[in-house]
């Protein structure tokens, strides 16, 4: 009995892994994605803004890149030919670290004092879109402060 409970839900949850996902993005993206499922549209400079093409045939996502240092809070928008565009933040390895609907406001997460490259991310259907990346802060700002004063 215990034995047949046990494979009854394993059966379960397969099953529900095999199920394509469908609806919108941010409710149901993956936690990472494959470098074959995105294509890189460009690349976006904080304080820029980018336009993508109506469409771009091929892999299931659009992305734009940018770099910035963990700890960077900023905030991105895309605005578009559709409303409630979806919008994945994900990081160099491409696991998601926010999704939302056309506006995110995000505290990058800090994995050492080095650059990192971040992608914004969202579905590939036939919608022209802006992508905005703003830098409205930096979380440990305050303390690099205190530590370069000379008066410390």
């Amino acid at each position: 009995m215990k034995k047949s409970l046990i494979l009854g839900c394993l059966a379960a949850m397969f099953a529900m892994a095999q199920e394509k996902p469908t609806g919108i993005l941010a409710s149901v993206s993956p936690q990472s994605y494959s470098p074959a499922q995105v294509r890189v549209l460009g690349d976006v400079e904080y304080g820029q803004s980018k336009t993508a093409a109506r469409y771009a045939a091929g892999p299931r996502y659009r992305a734009f890149v940018f770099s910035g240092y963990g700890g960077d809070s900023v905030d991105i928008t895309l605005k578009g030919s559709v409303a409630n565009i979806p919008v994945i933040l994900a990081d160099s390895t491409l696991n998601r670290i926010a999704a939302g609907t056309s506006h995110l406001s995000v505290s990058l997460p800090s994995r050492g004092p080095d650059i990192e490259v971040w992608y914004i991310l969202t579905d590939n259907k036939p919608a022209q879109f802006t992508v905005q990346v703003k830098k409205i802060g930096h979380v440990n700002s305050a303390i690099e402060a205190k530590l370069q004063s000379p008066g410390r």
